[in-house]
């Protein structure tokens, strides 16, 4: 009996202790939901600006506006179809209504078979007219007017295990386990008060309470959300007309995010998605300061669930709003930064293209556009895909008759005859997954990239694709000048002169000769087009962009000497601003270096950057040879009234005052009379470097328009640098050169700073 009494206990206390101490938080949770009145207070989230240089004013770039939602009570709706009737046309989005009419679409085209002409298409995807869909929608209001009862109720979310085999257990008609969650189905419940019964204890719940949950009665129904204040203020006048017509439609408000400026430096302040998180950008790197803290209404409840507002068992733990962010962009000059790169991406065939300014004195950056971008209140849209059909591809002749369309096809040569049903069964065997970049060659010296989308129908086992309409698809989502890393070219050169300036193991009149291709292991290292300029000083060698000359360069130089200034100008570490995700480049050790890499290294080859590293580095260049910190943010103001202000950080000097000085002056040489007169802004000296760099496919460059990235960095005026720009293009087909492509974007962009910012002539 003592033993029996010994093992009793023991049973107690082990299930005391589970109960008290390792299950304490979650009891004491639901004590909070069921036994006491428990509500969140909504925080609101901090607003994000940028600045105007003339108006001295700030513009919010991202701040919070309060909508209403219309939603309804059915059970006081009397006349449901009175109601819609009066309801519908002002709650009726045709934008919207569209844009879902579209994607059922292509989600209706998605499903045929691929041997389909369009004329048959067209009469199975018949588009519908707006007053289809507005017809549609009456029905829909009229349907949630009139339904009192609610198909579905989530009763438990991710329910534990021994939970839903309790629930599986009574078997209750109309009470049923998805996955991990338990559902009701008021409809289908024979008796809900029996049913209550079983499941109450089971729950923990009262039986009343449980009873009511599978009643399902609908006493709230979202008709509509976001409205306009105008449409708010016309249904409220009729409410107040006939106020027993409407019994039952109640308004509440309810907090959007909103972007006022639109697509205006939309990568760089990101968007909150569907659980009001911040993605990308600003949003996302500072979301927790955004957000702000929510706060807490506390309050037993009676017998009856009503709220005991009386005595000392009220908490009330106010909510903490966000802090507000102030970004150092200036919005005129990213304005014009936006149009353009979008005109240079659009005029030149590219696949996208960035454009940053900075002060080179602070780090601050002034503009850091991207074209394609996005508008962050309708986000979605970005992801828009449209068909590409494999037969239009064959007529254009996309399949080069002479080679090979897919890397992974080593055998398989893609000529006239060849089919549209063959080149599918082909990529289906090759397995192409969803988001699979296919590329197709247009002709010998102009390739096209299209990202091809490939959906398997489950029952057809048809295949059909879509590209993204704006060609990039979430990658318009990305802050690219941080994320996205390239090999920089030509534009590197000055970096690699700088060190040798500075250690004055040149000066710009060293000489060399460049009488042809050199050979460095096994590689042939030329210039572009195979031209060859005989006896050139080192200014010549900058100016004519030179890769034999900067061959000769990296090798008087020497691995150890190169790698150290690669290093201080902070190539292959993050720059540390304030964006997530931000990517390091590769630099390999330079002890590691072969002869060939050391040459092609010093010429922006073998070695990979971000855009803010390239114009971070090109500032030191122009500011006297100080490495700054970059930073896209001016300062924060907390909700306490508090704030915090960014000072410029100077990271180290990488070269001297006189080295800084002597390469502006070779830089400027290089506008003025070498291959980048295109950058030349009249009235204004300016110093700069072009860019062509090679890009790859399965290890092999490729070459001709549609295969480079051309781009250009520079700094005005070179006297006096007030700013450095950076302009990088990707895969233009109307040139593939920086000098023709990203030279005249840079001189727009420099003529246009130095007007807004009243800057002076400074060349006669």
């Amino acid at each position: 009996m003592v033993l029996v009494f010994f093992v009793v206990m023991g049973m107690i206390v082990a299930k005391l202790f589970y109960l008290q101490v390792i299950r304490h938080g979650y009891y004491m949770d639901k004590a909070l939901a069921d036994h006491q009145g428990y509500t969140e207070l909504e925080s609101r989230r901090g607003e994000i600006f940028i600045q105007d240089y003339h108006s001295d004013a700030d513009f919010k770039v991202a701040t919070n506006t309060t909508l209403d939602n219309v939603f309804a009570d059915p059970f006081l709706i009397e006349d449901p179809v009175f109601v819609a009737d009066k309801l519908y046309s002002l709650l009726f989005k045709e934008e919207e209504a569209m844009a879902a009419e579209l994607e059922r679409q292509e989600a209706k085209r998605a499903e045929l078979p691929a041997d389909l002409v369009e004329e048959e298409i067209a009469q199975i995807v018949r588009p519908k007219t707006v007053d289809e869909l507005e017809l549609e929608f009456r029905n829909e209001i009229i349907a949630k007017l009139s339904q009192q009862q609610r198909p579905q109720v989530l009763i438990v979310e991710n329910a534990e295990k021994s939970l839903r085999s309790q629930v599986e257990a009574l078997g209750i008609s109309g009470v049923e386990v998805v996955e991990k969650s338990i559902y009701a189905y008021p409809p289908q419940i024979r008796d809900p008060r029996d049913a209550s019964i079983k499941l109450a204890p089971i729950l923990d719940v009262s039986p009343q309470r449980m009873e009511t949950i599978l009643a399902g009665n609908n006493r709230y129904t979202i008709l509509a959300s976001k409205i306009s204040p105008k449409v708010s203020d016309q249904i409220r006048e009729m409410m107040e007309e006939d106020p027993l017509a409407y019994r039952g439609i109640g308004f509440e408000d309810k907090d959007y995010r909103y972007y006022p400026e639109s697509q205006l430096a939309s990568q760089i302040v990101g968007f909150l998605n569907s659980e009001n998180e911040g993605v990308y950008g600003i949003e996302e790197y500072f979301d927790d300061l955004l957000k702000g803290e929510v706060g807490v209404f506390k309050t037993k409840l009676d017998a009856f669930g009503k709220q005991i507002t009386v005595g000392n068992d009220t908490i009330i733990k106010p909510a903490e709003d966000g802090s507000n962010i102030y970004l150092t962009i200036e919005r005129s000059i990213q304005m014009e930064a936006e149009r353009i790169i979008k005109n240079t991406v659009e005029n030149t065939g590219a696949d996208s293209g960035e454009l940053l300014v900075m002060n080179p004195y602070t780090g601050e950056l002034l503009a850091m556009a991207q074209y394609p971008i996005y508008n962050p209140n309708e986000f979605w849209t970005a992801l828009d895909t449209e068909p590409v059909f494999l037969e239009e591809l064959v007529k254009e002749d996309i399949f080069n008759k002479n080679r090979d369309v897919y890397e992974t096809i080593e055998d398989v040569v893609l000529d006239d005859t060849t089919m549209a049903n063959e080149i599918e069964r082909r990529m289906i065997e090759l397995n192409y997954a969803s988001g699979k970049e296919l590329y197709f060659s247009v002709n010998e010296s102009n390739y096209k990239e299209i990202r091809v989308l490939p959906t398997e129908n489950e029952e057809t086992g048809v295949v059909t694709y879509e590209t993204y309409v704006n060609g990039v698809g979430p990658a318009a989502y990305r802050v690219r000048s941080v994320v996205d890393i390239y090999e920089p070219g030509s534009i590197f050169k000055p970096i690699s002169m700088a060190g040798a300036i500075d250690d004055e193991l040149v000066t710009p009149n060293t000489t060399m000769q460049d009488d042809g291709p050199v050979k460095v292991d096994e590689f042939t290292i030329d210039n572009a087009q195979s031209k060859h300029y005989g006896l050139q000083t080192m200014t010549n060698v900058l100016e004519n962009s030179n890769n034999v000359g900067m061959a000769w360069l990296s090798q008087e130089m020497g691995r150890g000497l190169l790698g150290s200034y690669i290093k201080k100008f902070g190539f292959g570490r993050r720059t540390d601003i304030q964006m997530s995700n931000e990517k390091s480049g590769t630099v390999k050790s330079y002890a590691t270096w072969a002869d060939s890499e050391l040459v092609t290294a010093s010429f922006g080859q073998g070695l990979t950057v971000t855009p803010v590293q390239m114009i971070t580095a090109f500032s030191a260049l122009a500011n006297g040879g100080l490495l700054m910190e970059p930073t896209i943010v001016k300062r924060i103001e907390y909700s306490d009234g508090k704030e915090e202000t960014f000072e410029p950080t100077i990271v180290r000097r990488v070269i001297s005052k006189k080295a800084a000085d002597t390469m502006a002056a070779m830089l400027e040489s290089v506008v003025s009379k070498g291959q980048a007169k295109s950058a030349q802004v009249e009235g204004y000296t300016v110093a700069g470097k072009t860019g062509t760099a090679q890009t790859y496919r399965g290890g092999v460059p490729l070459k001709g328009a549609g295969t480079t990235v051309a781009s250009f960095a520079g700094f005005a005026p070179a006297s006096d640098p007030q700013f450095v720009i950076l302009v990088k293009v990707d895969k233009p087909r109307s040139a593939e050169w920086g000098s023709v492509v990203a030279a005249p974007a840079f001189a727009e962009m420099a003529e246009y700073i130095l007007r807004y910012l009243n800057i002076g002539p400074d060349k006669v």
